[in-house]
């Protein structure tokens, strides 16, 4: 592990000793894996069950959506690597709710799920399918018409294969802008998620915050129950969001 990891790891641990609440928050992955790896960002099983046990000894509840002020997690993966399909039996034996990030282009490309896997997953009571844009581009750095295309586009094309609403969405690399924001809505995404740091109901202008877990050890993933990593939270403004 590198020195920024290590440093960064520190910062959060001693950031959540200012944090005495059990506020609601949501927390992401890309993918888990116990045999194939379909990408490096992804989590092994045996540390994913670890954060599952550790988040219910906490006395918190896994909901498919959050209701209250305190007291909830709710689970998200992105980009929808074929891992979380491989071992789905895993989060039925858990019975947890996740959120799934699609990216509509990438269906059947390799390592990731393809459009009958997908079905099968949405069939899932676990399983909630969400919009991650059709081609995963960035969107602050695309003019307004391209930023509808990418937001509506894949919003169509997985509702057709679904035959069911899809009113979700987050942004890739977590990188946006007000324009995207608008347009999230225009089109008809109820839920607008970023990747900045913070609690569920300290949203930013309309975008609800996750905090990413995938690598957190146990000592860092509890700070980051607890807010810890809330104080990188201008850092990653600077890196994600573009006026």
């Amino acid at each position: 592990m590198s020195i920024i990891s290590l440093f960064r790891i520190l910062i959060i641990r001693v950031s959540s000793f200012f944090y005495i609440s059990r506020r609601s928050k949501v927390i992401f992955y890309h993918d888990i894996h116990s045999n194939t790896k379909y990408t490096d960002m992804s989590t092994p099983v045996d540390l994913f069950k670890k954060h599952i046990q550790m988040i219910r000894e906490d006395g918190y509840e896994i909901v498919s959506e959050i209701t209250q002020l305190k007291g909830q997690i709710e689970i998200s993966f992105d980009d929808a690597f074929l891992g979380l399909y491989d071992n789905i039996e895993l989060i039925k034996e858990l019975n947890i709710p996740v959120r799934l990030f699609v990216i509509s282009s990438y269906l059947d490309k390799a390592g990731h799920i393809n459009r009958k896997q997908l079905i099968e997953l949405n069939q899932l009571p676990q399983i909630i399918v969400a919009s991650h844009t059709h081609s995963h581009q960035t969107l602050a750095k695309m003019d307004l018409d391209e930023i509808k295309f990418e937001l509506k586009s894949s919003k169509d094309q997985l509702e057709r294969i679904l035959a069911s609403k899809v009113d979700s969405i987050c942004f890739p690399e977590g990188n946006f802008n007000r324009a995207s924001v608008f347009l999230s809505e225009a089109v008809g995404y109820v839920k607008i998620y970023s990747s900045l740091p913070g609690f569920y109901y300290d949203d930013f202008i309309g975008v609800k915050k996750r905090s990413l877990v995938q690598f957190a050890q146990e000592r860092e993933f509890k700070a980051i129950l607890k807010g810890g990593d809330h104080c990188l939270l201008f850092w990653y403004k600077r890196k994600h969001y573009n006026k």
